[in-house]
């Protein structure tokens, strides 16, 4: 089993606190408010799609892409009428036009290269349609640098195995990137039966960047504030982000 296939496969064991109800209504209630009254959106990186699980209950259609084939695997079966494609976002044809573009869970921080930055934002803008919105959750530089990142752990069960993954930060301020190693163990009982590292490298952004970045690619930045709370004031006790923009 490779790196990939084991992320992949541990992913929602390790995220099984993350509400993706509550933020699918977020997303809902952010496409009302800023006039998106069509259904077709598009989300990058889309991981196991249990987001896209969210957005078919309330009647979306849904089409996910992500780098990790082992991840558009699962989401596939568990979303059997969502389209789903192996994609870089930084780079994507699709041949669509889709009402809304969504990149959840910090996904878009994967993108750690100013030119993978700006090739993003050209790949949504060929896929929107006119004055179609865009919805990014990020990490917020401001919150990252008030509240540095420190080691974490956290466990899983899958029948009689436990998953421990602990995180060990490597903070690059002056590059805006988190370099986390996840050191992972896996014990049947007692006994431990495999150990390996995964390493990750995200990307931290501030509010002023990306507001340069939406308005070189055409777009108009609507709305800015902590995830996931429409009516709250952005700050440095924030330490995830969403940005709302629309393509002009």
């Amino acid at each position: 089993m490779t790196y990939d296939e084991k992320y992949a496969k541990y992913y929602d064991r390790f995220n099984e606190g993350k509400d993706y109800v509550k933020e699918v209504e977020f997303v809902s209630e952010v496409l009302k408010k800023f006039g998106a009254n069509e259904r077709k959106i598009l989300d990058l990186g889309c991981g196991t799609g249990l987001h896209e699980k969210e957005f078919s209950r309330r009647g979306y259609d849904m089409m996910g892409l992500d780098l990790s084939g082992e991840m558009i695997e699962i989401a596939s079966e568990r979303n059997p009428k969502c389209k789903f494609v192996v994609g870089d976002m930084s780079d994507f044809c699709l041949n669509e036009k889709f009402d809304a573009i969504i990149s959840m869970f910090s996904a878009m921080g994967y993108l750690t290269e100013n030119q993978q930055i700006e090739g993003f934002f050209n790949s949504v803008k060929k896929h929107l349609k006119e004055n179609g919105l865009l919805v990014l959750d990020v990490w917020n530089g401001l919150g990252v640098m008030n509240e540095l990142p420190i080691s974490r752990e956290k466990s899983a069960k899958i029948g009689n195995l436990k998953i421990v993954r602990r995180s060990f930060p490597d903070l690059d301020s002056k590059n805006h990137i988190n370099k986390v190693r996840f050191n992972v163990k896996i014990f049947d009982g007692e006994k431990l039966i495999e150990e390996y590292d995964e390493n990750h490298k995200v990307r931290f952004f501030f509010p002023q960047e990306l507001k340069k970045y939406l308005e070189d690619a055409g777009f108009e930045l609507l709305h800015l504030c902590p995830s996931y709370d429409l009516n709250s004031e952005l700050t440095e006790k924030h330490w995830n982000m969403i940005l709302v923009a629309r393509l002009k």
